[in-house]
């Protein structure tokens, strides 16, 4: 095995999940200073942590000469990083759902109450 990763994988496991946590809380104080922005701010959070197990991968796990296999339990390190990311994303669907359910109900309250001025 040709073991030159650039980081070792205990530790682009912990930086990964670092980056999970950090880039929503991340995302909300900067919403709180620009709301505005505040959906640019969580889209780009959310594609951070979609990026986070895929760049922990990258960084941790070696490369491999054309001949070798990789060894059964080298992307089992991943596993607790790839869960909290399958958490997070899930729980920004759900806001996303919520947010769009909301806007929806209150465009059909407008057009109900008689302001048809969209």
């Amino acid at each position: 095995m040709y073991d030159d990763s650039i980081l070792p994988t205990e530790i682009a496991v912990l930086l990964g999940l670092v980056c999970n946590i950090g880039a929503p809380l991340l995302a909300f104080w900067a919403a709180g200073k620009l709301p505005r922005l505040r959906l640019w701010f969580h889209a780009a959070a959310f594609v951070a942590i979609l990026a986070s197990p895929l760049v922990a991968m990258s960084l941790g796990l070696p490369d491999l000469f054309p001949e070798e296999e990789d060894s059964p339990g080298a992307h089992f390190a991943f596993l607790p990083l790839i869960i909290e990311t399958a958490i997070i994303v899930l729980l920004y669907c759900l806001a996303a759902a919520m947010l769009l359910s909301q806007s929806v109900h209150s465009a059909i309250t407008d057009w109900r109450d008689g302001d048809h001025t969209s």
